[in-house]
């Protein structure tokens, strides 16, 4: 989303229904806010709330758990014996 530069807002001028979503670095000149009409109760509007507020996902396990194999080459190497 590209905020056209008369509708951008800087923290002077962010209004109590400004959406603050805040847009580029914060060090440097361009940096701005959204700033339209944010939802009631959000800090954000419409298209910035459904980014920030995604519903939970479902877990997905990172890795797959490896379990040991029964009869596999550990069992079958051959042990020394000492006499």
């Amino acid at each position: 989303m590209i905020i056209p530069k008369a509708e951008r807002k800087t923290i002077q001028t962010l209004t109590e229904c400004s959406c603050r979503w805040p847009i580029g670095d914060p060090q440097s000149a361009e940096f701005h806010f959204c700033g339209k009409n944010k939802v009631p109760g959000l800090p954000y509007c419409e298209f910035h709330a459904r980014r920030a507020f995604q519903p939970p996902q479902t877990r997905r396990r990172e890795r797959e758990v490896v379990e040991p194999m029964v009869g596999g080459a550990i069992e079958n190497l051959t042990r020394k014996e000492t006499v």
